[in-house]
């Protein structure tokens, strides 16, 4: 997608800010409003993201949330069950995921479902008794993982192998000439390219391809009554979520990573998530940039030209073409074949209005695949310049769908030695990590959500396997 999130571009062993790795560990107390005091001394700005936050014009502190406003602890809310295998959290067996994860060698589908909403259970017993959470939490999502991928590669997968192709100008003269095609999408079809990956310091797979899956996610794995804000969520604000919610978020995006990883060959721990986020297109609004800004369209463009680390590229669709939206189709722009498309005459030009003919500019050609978004279903590829595509404007209503990127550059290993806690040694540190990193519901300031993140995110693939795997 369009959009660099430079943030996160440490991945890729760009430069590298200390207090960026650290993350304040507070407790996960939530607030509520009361009532606002007056005060001029509180402004508003907007991020790289077009989010807006509040900083203080003296003091030049920073929050998400409006600081004038005095907050209290609430009473205990009482809590809404979610799936018929959602359990309240007084009502859950301290036991009861230790026994699901004895007997969890080959698990189905039901039984895989049976063992995730064990963990979200025991993720909120935990948090209402105030208590650290348990090493099983990770030793289950492990084996949840382990099975979402062997499950997904039972159903149909629609695979359109692809030569790799990459601008065909080298160094400062590509850096020159490729902005141009970067910024106006009209010309970004007309960049000069040759075979190969860039994969600027990555270690890609040297095979390039385009895959839908139909069924990636089963129907209640993307339901937002199911999980509340799975369709509108981002890293950065997680404190208001269920814990259901952001487990299923990276449960779909673990099981991405995997898929990518097998579809390409590559090593596991060389794949990690740069950005995700759930985006939220709304019929006739503009395009507000990255993660979770509306917009009903994305011009054609190439993920790795918008950003050189973004090395293989996935989106899945949470609601459906035809019943919850109309147009939006997502588009693969290839270069037309010699003599499968008509060239016009000077007579036919002229029948042209001015909007018909940049319509025929844009297309002429260029060989178009559709894809008509389908609730549960994803697109994934490799980011190079073999997928240049769009997405077209919505006509009616709103569409949902998690747009994600995958790096190969490695993280350097001074990132993790200037991180509040560095990679983890043991079960009970991974689970420490979830918490934190994820977890813990408790309020932070834009800052201190920007170095969650990024510690998140590097630390991914130590979250989301066994040790044995690190």
């Amino acid at each position: 997608m369009p959009q660099a999130h430079t943030y996160l571009l440490v991945a890729c062993g760009l430069s590298l800010c200390a207090d960026g790795f650290l993350t304040t560990r507070p407790l996960r107390h939530r607030q509520v409003a009361l009532n606002v005091i007056e005060t001029d001394d509180w402004l508003t700005a907007q991020d790289a993201e077009g989010r807006t936050y509040y900083y203080h014009a003296v003091t030049m502190e920073t929050s998400w949330t409006d600081p004038r406003i005095v907050v209290e602890e609430p009473p205990s809310q009482k809590r809404q069950q979610l799936h018929s295998l959602h359990i309240l959290p007084s009502d859950v067996d301290r036991d009861a995921l230790s026994n699901i994860l004895a007997n969890s060698a080959d698990m189905d589908e039901a039984r895989t479902e049976e063992a995730f909403w064990s963990v979200v259970n025991e993720v909120d017993r935990a948090e209402a008794h105030d208590e650290p959470l348990s090493a099983d939490v990770p030793r289950m999502l492990h084996k949840i993982f382990d099975a979402d991928l062997k499950h997904l590669l039972t159903r149909e997968q629609l695979r359109t192998n692809l030569t790799c192709m990459q601008p065909a100008l080298t160094g400062a003269a590509n850096a020159g000439n490729s902005m141009g095609y970067i910024m106006d999408d009209y010309a970004h079809k007309d960049l000069p390219l040759k075979e190969g990956r860039a994969c600027e310091g990555g270690t890609c797979c040297e095979a390039c391809s385009r895959n839908i899956f139909p069924s990636f996610m089963l129907d209640g794995e993307c339901s937002p009554d199911i999980f509340p804000g799975l369709n509108q969520f981002t890293f950065n604000e997680v404190e208001g979520l269920p814990s259901a919610s952001i487990l299923q978020f990276i449960r779909l995006i673990e099981r991405v990573r995997r898929t990518m990883a097998h579809e390409y060959g590559l090593d596991l721990k060389t794949i990690l998530p740069l950005q995700a986020y759930a985006r939220k297109y709304v019929a006739g609004t503009t395009q507000q940039g990255g993660g979770g800004g509306e917009g009903d369209y994305v011009i054609l463009h190439t993920d790795e030209a918008t950003h050189s680390g973004y090395h293989y590229s996935s989106v899945l669709y949470l609601n459906d073409q035809g019943v919850d939206f109309t147009g939006g189709d997502f588009i693969f722009n290839d270069k037309a074949k010699e003599g499968t498309y008509h060239i016009p005459t000077s007579e036919e030009l002229e029948m042209l209005t001015m909007e018909e003919e940049l319509e025929r500019g844009r297309k002429f050609g260029r060989e178009l695949t559709p894809f008509h978004p389908s609730r549960g279903a994803a697109v994934i590829f490799s980011s190079g310049w073999e997928n240049m595509h769009e997405v077209y404007a919505l006509e009616s209503g709103t569409r949902y769908a998690v747009p994600s990127f995958f790096t190969t550059c490695p993280v350097p290993e001074q990132a993790y030695q200037q991180m509040h806690v560095g990679k983890p040694s043991s079960d009970e540190q991974i689970a420490d990590d979830w918490l934190h990193l994820l977890l813990a519901h408790r309020a932070e300031s834009p800052v201190e959500s920007v170095g969650r993140v990024k510690e998140l995110l590097m630390k991914w693939h130590y979250m989301c396997t066994p040790l044995d795997q690190h």
